[in-house]
């Protein structure tokens, strides 16, 4: 029940990220375009895991799609970023890093757990840098009217939630079955929080841009 409640917080927030496409800006495409790439590789892994009873080779390279969209995402964001195009050479090298453990360090049958702490790491740590650039430049801006220090909350939320349940994955999944059952329920309900407020920031958009 659980899952499908889910799908249904990415599939809201995927639509409401949809909704205007033309009035928001770049970086709150990418996201929107991120999330119903989510949506529908859930769909095919739900599906994969029905039929072949594996879908972590679909999530090790949606993994690394993920990484690039969010690189691009910051890129748009933070202005020292846009300015150097730090985080398009980040997304460019952890694409390298990422094809390299999955040929020769962990393969598409197994959970890619290496770059999932590599994805967190630099995520996390440019999501700390949009907040502090934001501090830094913008002495009068009203954070709670600006879409995108809600969007990088909601991506810090997911992401240091999620970032050593990835690191301990595998070890969890083969040595307490129990427990990893009760870890993707936990994943599951932190997923509806964190598309359920992408959503509702979504569509509080305009407002927030008009102030």
């Amino acid at each position: 029940m659980t899952h499908y409640i889910y799908l249904f917080a990415l599939l809201l927030a995927g639509i409401s990220g949809v909704y205007k496409f033309r009035q928001k800006d770049l970086a709150t495409n990418i996201l929107a375009i991120l999330i119903c790439c989510a949506f529908i590789n859930e769909c095919a892994a739900f599906y994969m895991a029905i039929k072949y009873h594996n879908n972590l080779a679909l999530y090790a390279i949606y993994s690394i799609i993920e990484f690039i969209m969010l690189c691009l995402y910051f890129n748009n964001v933070v202005d020292v970023f846009k300015k150097n195009n730090f985080a398009i050479f980040l997304g460019i090298s952890g694409t390298i890093l990422g094809i390299l453990n999955l040929v020769f360090l962990q393969h598409l049958a197994s959970l890619s757990s290496f770059f999932l702490l590599f994805e967190g790491v630099s995520v996390i740590g440019m999501s700390l840098f949009a907040f502090f650039r934001m501090l830094l430049k913008y002495d009068s801006l009203r954070l709670y009217t600006y879409p995108h220090f809600w969007f990088i909350s909601i991506i810090l939320f997911f992401w240091n939630i999620t970032f050593l349940t990835w690191g301990l994955y595998e070890y969890i999944t083969q040595q307490l079955l129990p427990s990893a059952l009760n870890i993707n329920r936990i994943l599951e309900v932190v997923g509806i929080i964190t598309y359920c407020a992408m959503a509702s920031v979504f569509l509080l958009y305009p407002k927030m841009t008009r102030k």
